[in-house]
């Protein structure tokens, strides 16, 4: 999640959008290839939607991470805000392209399997999530965001690989099958397959994981504060410019 200045806005913006459609599109596709080709049973088809997420994912990553960090979702920019390592000013640019992205993933995967399977490529989903699932997103979004937070803190370099661990375990070992996404929710009203979520069902989910990356921010603000890079930019006192030169004379 480390991004270079080397980079221009159109860039990164470019890269959000890459990201969260390829995000979408995998993991939509996934589940119609499961359910529509392969006649796979709903607990083969969420293995094949968690196993492709979680190496996709890594692989988003590790790509694009240099260049925008990866956000692809919203919740996590949202957390980044509230710890100070992104400003104002990328989250309003990043998260309306994480959203269009996300709806132009899931028409692309549709248009693949069109012909294939006969389905719609956009459909509206009637799969009801229950209300405790709702909870599970709350908590795996505040699970999510704080690995990113905190690998982040250590300038560590198995971001992509944590962040595909804790998606790919959470679709398959949690209530909700971990969509932790806002725009990941939104996306998927328009499947039919097994990867879908009505709508009110999506618009409770978008709203649990935007309050879970809101909680994970200021949870890790007290947790393990940290001099953003706005903060790094901050001139050095007459005394600490002093001691520097002190030291280098030395």
């Amino acid at each position: 999640m480390k991004t270079s200045n080397n980079f221009t806005t159109s860039q990164k913006l470019i890269a959000e959008f890459f990201g969260s459609a390829t995000l979408v599109f995998v993991l939509v596709s996934s589940g119609l290839l499961a359910d529509g080709m392969l006649g796979a049973s709903p607990s083969m088809g969420v293995l094949f939607i968690g196993l492709a997420t979680a190496g996709w994912l890594f692989v988003v990553v590790q790509m694009l991470g240099p260049i925008s960090g990866a956000h692809v979702n919203p919740a996590v920019t949202i957390a980044l805000l509230m710890t100070g390592d992104v400003d104002a000013r990328t989250a309003r640019q990043y998260i309306p392209v994480q959203f269009i992205g996300g709806l132009v993933g899931v028409g692309l995967a549709g248009l693949t399997f069109v012909s294939t399977i006969g389905w719609e490529v956009f459909a509206v989903s009637a799969v009801e999530r229950p209300a405790s699932t709702w909870l599970a997103e709350f908590l795996g979004t505040v699970l999510l965001a704080s690995v990113i937070i905190s690998l982040i803190r250590q300038e560590s370099d198995l971001i992509g690989l944590a962040v595909g661990f804790t998606v790919g375990m959470g679709i398959i070992g949690t209530a909700s099958t971990a969509f932790l996404n806002p725009q990941v929710a939104l996306a998927r009203i328009f499947t039919s397959g097994i990867a879908g979520i009505q709508p009110f069902d999506a618009v409770m989910f978008m709203l649990a994981s935007t309050l879970g990356g809101v909680a994970a921010g200021l949870m890790w603000r007290y947790l393990w504060p940290r001099p953003t890079p706005l903060w790094r930019a901050k001139p050095k006192s007459d005394d600490e410019t002093v001691l520097d030169e002190f030291a280098v004379e030395s």
